[in-house]
């Protein structure tokens, strides 16, 4: 079982706005739709840098 960290940051707040409407759209909660975000555009900079090897 992982802790999770609690953060805060700065975005645009129509930008926040749209992603919570999605996120709801979809089933999601706003933490769900970043955490899989930022772990999809890892896993992408990850591919890349094997492939520039």
């Amino acid at each position: 079982m992982s802790k999770d960290q609690v953060t805060s940051f700065r975005i645009d707040s129509e930008l926040w706005k749209k992603a919570r409407v999605y996120a709801l759209e979809n089933g999601l909660s706003a933490k769900d739709l970043v955490e899989t975000l930022i772990r999809q555009e890892l896993q992408e900079r990850n591919i890349e840098k094997r492939k520039k090897r």
